[in-house]
Formats: structure tokens, C-alpha cells, sequence
């Protein structure tokens, strides 16, 4: 189920006012520094440098929900706690690295929102997803990490093309689509996914019959598929399943490797999650 537009806009809501709060707070705790050392009121420093605590796992919390992860806003909260657990003695160091730290956590939050995405509230993401689909895409993020943007939007092209019927346009995708995927040390599978989309749309808009041999994927692309490999061979009744498989776990890749790769493209690929979810569900 998509999330309600009441859901949504309150989520994003929220998002803006924490992506405020980093600065706020960093710069606010050193603020309250500078304000107790000026008027010579003693107070332990380690108090307003929590503020810069804070902010770094706010820093964090808005890294982990991004589909793309930056680690080193991820890891802010551990050198928060380095650089202020034990502060220097002199408060004027203090407050100066104070200051500093606060202008890192500006320059990682701007880095952050540039970089790596917008920021999807928590169960967001998984609800624009049927829930058939979330397990298979999740489990292949690691792998679409090296796609490129020009990759990534070819194969969401590609995947919405053939699924519309419009087969002559998939040949032009899927060639795009493998070019761009070359020397990006992603596995080859997802070269494989173009080749055999492509082929099989031509199939279809020619009305050819099905090929004695076609393309197909190898053993050692497996794991990255939805569907385990079929047998490729006519049975008895000269049916050969591996064709129809070849095909479902190809979409099915270029789906996931579009939607994991970069998040833009999910919402050209939201109008076909249901026909996604009718090719995993068999």
C-alpha cells in the first residue's frame, strides 16, 4: 500500500526540521559556550559540547534512512564522543574546536543531501513497495551500488518499455544500458539482464517462434536473481521453461538494480510496482 499524501507530507515535514536542528544544536552548544565563558560563569563545558553530540546522531539517523548510505556521516556520533568525552582544559580550545566540529557536521549535512538522496522517512520506502517485492530488492542494494546513474535509467526504461508492450523501443535502452555499464565493475549479470530483455522483445515484436537457443543467465549469477535458474530444455510436451524464467528474473533485475541505484528513478517505477509484483509472484 502507497503511503497517503497526509503521511507523506508530515514525514517530510519532520525531515526538514531535523536536517535544520543539526546546525542549530552544533552551533547552539557552541553559542552557550562562548555565552559562559564571556561572562565568566563556570560550568563544565562538557555541557554544551552534548550539543554537538547530539547534532552528530541526528547527522546519523538522517545518513541510515537515505537509500544511499555516506559512512562517514554514519560514524559522526564516534568522534563526537572522542573529541568531547575528555575535553581540553582550556575552554577557549574547547569552544574553538566546538565551532569547528559544528561547521564539519554543515558541510557533511549539505554533502549529505547532494549527494546521497533525499531523505525517506522510516517504512516510507518499503510502503511504495509491495511487500512480494521489498525482500528481493533489499537483498540486491548491495550489489546496484556500483550501477551508474546512465545504467540505472536505462534499465528503469527498459523494464517500463517491455512491460507497456512498446518492444521496439527496448533495443535502443538495453544497448545504452550495456555500454554504460562497461568498465563500471558491476556484476555481469546485469549486462546479461539487458541482452536478454532486448532479445526477447525483438522475439515478440516479430512474432518470431521461440529460439532453440537464446540468452540466458549463468549459474554464477544466482544469487542476484529472483527466480533459482530453470532447466533449459523442452520437456516432454516441448515447453521449455527456462525461456519464460530467463525473461521474469531479467526484468526483475533491471527493476531492482533501477530502483536501488538511484532513487529518482522510483518514482517512474512506482506506476509499475504491480506489474513487478505479478512477474515475482509467478
Amino acid at each position: 500500500m502507497s503511503p497517503s499524501p497526509d503521511t507523506v507530507g508530515t514525514g517530510s515535514s519532520s525531515i526538514t526540521l531535523y536536517e535544520a536542528a543539526v546546525p542549530v544544536l552544533a552551533f547552539g552548544g557552541a553559542a552557550l559556550g562562548v555565552l559562559a565563558w564571556t561572562v565568566r560563569l563556570a560550568t563544565d563545558l562538557r555541557l554544551t559540547a552534548a550539543c554537538c553530540v547530539a547534532a552528530s546522531v541526528l547527522l546519523a539517523y538522517l545518513a541510515w534512512i537515505r537509500p544511499k548510505k555516506d559512512i562517514v556521516s554514519l560514524t559522526t556520533p564516534i568522534y563526537a564522543f572522542i573529541f568531547f568525552a575528555v575535553p581540553p582544559d582550556d575552554p577557549v580550545e574547547t569552544i574553538v574546536l566546538e565551532l569547528l566540529y559544528a561547521a564539519s557536521l554543515t558541510a557533511l549535512l549539505v554533502r549529505l543531501k547532494y549527494r546521497f538522496g533525499s531523505a525517506e522517512p522510516p517504512g516510507r520506502a518499503e510502503a511504495a513497495l509491495p511487500p512480494v517485492l521489498v525482500g528481493y530488492v533489499e537483498k540486491l542494494q548491495p550489489a546496484c551500488a556500483c550501477l551508474p546513474p546512465a545504467a540505472a535509467h536505462c534499465a528503469a526504461t527498459a523494464f517500463l518499455r517491455y512491460t507497456a508492450g512498446e518492444y521496439g523501443e527496448v533495443r535502443h535502452e538495453a544497448d545504452e544500458g550495456i555500454l554504460a555499464l562497461d568498465r563500471s565493475g558491476c556484476a555481469s549479470a546485469f549486462v546479461t539482464a539487458f541482452e536478454i530483455v532486448r532479445e526477447q522483445a525483438e522475439i515478440t515484436e516479430k512474432s518470431r517462434p521461440r529460439p532453440e537457443w537464446y540468452r540466458h543467465f549463468e549459474p554464477a549469477d544466482e544469487p542476484l536473481l529472483a527466480r533459482p535458474l530453470s532447466v533449459t530444455e523442452k520437456g516432454a510436451d516441448g515447453y521449455d521453461p527456462g525461456y519464460d524464467a530467463a525473461l521474469d528474473n531479467a526484468l526483475l533485475l533491471l527493476f531492482a538494480g533501477a530502483w536501488n541505484a538511484v532513487p529518482e528513478e522510483q518514482k517512474f517505477l512506482r506506476t509499475a510496482t504491480a506489474c513487478a509484483a505479478r512477474i515475482i509472484s509467478g
